[in-house]
């Protein structure tokens, strides 16, 4: 998100990192977290940061607060109000084994996709190897336009794939992760199509997953949705507008919810099944992107943008290893980058 729009030198707002531990002794640490990470940012990036303080400064001018905490579709507003192209902002909490629970939270205003993810790690001894992870973390965000790992799937794991192939490709993507040493749950049937494998338009809606902790989405903006009433408009048109908001709760505005309880379905279903698997490939089968949910926390492990076979015979087989290279390797995690 960030790479589309360097050489404009975008402005990247650091709101709070909001206590929500309920003990004030913490509260000096809303404003050391920010600074830190915006610090780095500014380090790595050429681009123009607004640290918290500055930013409650530039807010009070149009009679407005800096919020500890804001809700997703209260983002789009804001980021017009502030006249920044990325806004960052969270939260932590102390845990009783003396470890930190951060989470993160980047919203850019111009393709209204935010990314949250979470890390943990010890209070005292590594507060400081937090920080320089989680920058670790949105610098190969943004350096490989969406890149994530929280962790890799090993070999001996078990997993569900979902994809856009054809039944005898579906054959040969189960045959490579079963000599990698996978187990396949067998989502989709090898024997008939499924409907949604030939939609493209469908296969993309799993580009943007939501989970309690790390997820990938993109958010309504509020502001431009209106909706009229009054008594002029029937007892119908009132029942149509009821059943409106009921499917933006559900779907939109309650959607991990829904998702979460989808996910507690599938694992009843498939109880074996360590991960579920999105993996969409180009109409060549040379590339794909990929999504990975952890079943058992119900969380988003793992998101890659294009995979792509080495070599110029490239072919599903080969696309595929290196698929599984990717999804497997520790040292897919995030590399330090180099300043744009």
């Amino acid at each position: 998100m960030l790479s589309g729009t360097v050489y404009a030198r975008p402005t990247v707002a650091f709101g709070y990192l909001a206590n929500k531990s309920g003990n004030p002794n913490f509260n000096y640490m809303e404003i050391i977290f920010p600074n830190s990470f915006a610090s780095s940012f500014e380090a790595e990036y050429d681009c123009k940061v607004v640290k918290p303080l500055k930013l409650n400064e530039l807010l009070e001018k149009k009679q407005l607060t800096l919020q500890k905490y804001y809700q997703d579709h209260e983002l789009p507003q804001i980021t017009k109000t502030i006249g920044c192209d990325l806004f960052v902002f969270g939260y932590f909490i102390p845990l009783p084994d003396n470890t930190i629970k951060i989470v993160l939270t980047l919203y850019e205003s111009g393709s209204n996709q935010i990314f949250t993810f979470t890390n943990i790690g010890r209070m005292e001894t590594e507060i400081f190897k937090i920080i320089d992870r989680i920058t670790l973390v949105v610098f190969d965000f943004f350096e490989k336009n969406g890149f994530f790992m929280a962790k890799p799937i090993m070999p001996g794991s078990s997993v569900g794939l979902i994809t856009n192939l054809s039944p005898t490709e579906l054959n040969v993507i189960y045959a490579e992760f079963l000599k990698a040493g996978y187990s396949v749950i067998a989502i989709q049937g090898n024997e008939l199509d499924c409907y949604y494998a030939c939609d493209n338009k469908i296969m993309s809606y799993f580009q943007y997953i939501t989970t309690d902790a790390n997820s990938y989405d993109i958010i309504t903006d509020w502001s431009k949705f209106t909706m009229t009433l009054g008594r002029w408009e029937g007892k119908k048109k009132q029942e149509w507008q009821e059943d409106l908001r009921k499917i933006y709760d559900v779907y939109d505005r309650n959607y991990k919810v829904l998702k979460n309880t989808a996910l507690e379905k599938y694992k009843n279903v498939y109880p074996m099944c360590d991960y579920l698997l999105f993996a969409v490939f180009d109409s060549s089968r040379k590339s794909c992107w990929i999504r990975a949910i952890d079943v058992k926390t119900k969380q988003l492990i793992l998101m890659h943008p294009n995979i792509v076979a080495s070599g110029l015979n490239t072919d599903l087989e080969k696309t595929t290893r290196q698929l599984i290279t990717v999804i497997q390797t520790p040292t897919a995690l995030p590399q330090k980058s180099k300043k744009k």
